[in-house]
């Protein structure tokens, strides 16, 4: 198989090695920053103001970059479309009605509409991928570990990752490698995608999208394999509790004697996780090392998988719990139905804009890869958004 074009390969190797001083970042408002409030979207922390900063934006602001502001987010992360009912929803950049997705949605959209080219967040679940993916952005989940999430407000801590939203991979990889310095990538690469996973009720225009994208990379010197093998059909099943039982698990210490003080979505959540048993969590478990096994068994014959981000395009907060996703699902669960198989096998995932809808709404290509191949992921991003070309900005930006 040819190399991917080794001059794309070194888009953000170059960015990486010359960090630029006086670069803006957002910071999610999960992720502790000294001196400022970090509310986590909630009033029960809306008056905290952490005296250290985490550990990712020290080494952001010690390579010379200047935190500019923090950004909503679903409250404590427990959600997905970043409507929050104490500081208000944020807007998608290419349509103020439609929702961002969630839960570092304020992240995305400020990247999106250029506020900033780097902002921090946090994915559980899908939580940096999803919106950026909504927002025409890039989100970039490193493996499990990989990047400390000490200050970080944690919702599910076996799943908790930090991760970056930029508006190019060269600025993801940039802030990535402040924290950790990636190994020299391979450029070879066989991408696969598991058909009936990545295609399962996903709107028309997006599954056109992916499509066109692989033809890209395989005009590049990717090798594209279908796979007929499927281990994520029940990656809701085995996410929901887990990430339930763990949130209620940091929670105690207020829910449910503070309830009114939580809004209704989250304080619904946390009251399901209340009807869970010690063992339906330890099923979880091991039903996501289960997964975990499978999906790198699956990484074992290609080096990266590939499929969409989220099924759906941006649609207004208002309809996340009416069943009008394809097949009739809740746009709610379906946002992380193809994002959770790579956070519950805590691999590194990243996605990228590949298309505009009818509509003029982003869709997101996303990408996985082994642990510890976040430089192959990198790479095999960046050669793709060369040939994609520029994105454009969202109407009005």
């Amino acid at each position: 198989m040819a190399p991917v074009n080794s001059s794309m390969l070194n888009v953000w190797i170059t960015q990486v090695a010359d960090p630029r001083p006086g670069t803006r970042f957002a910071v999610k408002d999960l992720i502790a920053t000294a001196g400022v409030r970090t509310t986590a979207g909630s009033l029960i922390l809306k008056d905290w103001v952490p005296t250290r900063s985490a550990p990712v934006v020290r080494a952001l602001e010690a390579a010379g970059m200047v935190m500019v502001g923090k950004t909503n987010t679903h409250e404590f992360a427990f959600g997905t479309t970043n409507d929050n009912p104490h500081y208000g929803p944020t807007r998608n950049p290419w349509n103020p009605a439609l929702t961002t997705g969630g839960s570092s949605g304020g992240s995305a959209a400020a990247v999106a509409a250029g506020m900033v080219p780097i902002a921090l967040g946090t994915d559980t679940a899908g939580s940096v991928r999803i919106p950026a993916a909504l927002c025409g952005c890039v989100g970039f989940k490193p493996g499990w570990g990989v990047v400390s999430t000490r200050g970080v407000v944690p919702l599910a801590p076996s799943l908790d990752t930090v991760g970056f939203l930029a508006d190019s991979v060269a600025n993801a990889a940039l802030a990535y490698s402040l924290g950790r310095r990636p190994p020299t990538p391979d450029p070879r690469i066989t991408i696969g995608i598991i058909e009936s996973h990545a295609f399962d009720r996903v709107e028309d225009e997006i599954v056109a999208s992916i499509e066109a994208a692989l033809r890209l990379l395989e005009s590049r010197g990717a090798r594209i394999r279908r796979i007929a093998t499927n281990p994520f059909a029940d990656c809701v099943a085995i996410g929901v509790p887990l990430v339930r039982w763990e949130a209620l698990a940091y929670h105690r210490k207020w829910f449910p004697a503070r309830r009114d003080e939580y809004g209704p979505d989250v304080a619904k959540s946390l009251e399901a996780a209340m009807e869970l048993k010690k063992a339906d969590y330890l099923a979880a478990q091991a039903a996501r090392r289960r997964l975990a096994r499978a999906t790198v068994r699956l990484l074992d014959d290609v080096d990266l998988l590939a499929g969409p981000t989220v099924p759906v395009t941006a649609f207004p907060n208002r309809l996340a719990y009416e069943p009008v996703a394809p097949g009739g699902e809740l746009p709610r669960f379906a946002l992380t139905r193809l994002t959770y198989p790579f956070s519950l096998s805590r691999l590194p995932a990243i996605t990228l804009p590949c298309g505009l809808s009818s509509r003029n709404l982003p869709i997101g290509l996303q990408l996985a890869a082994k642990a510890g191949r976040e430089a192959l992921l990198l790479s095999a991003a960046a050669a793709y958004e060369a040939a994609r070309g520029p994105w454009p900005s969202p109407p009005g930006f």
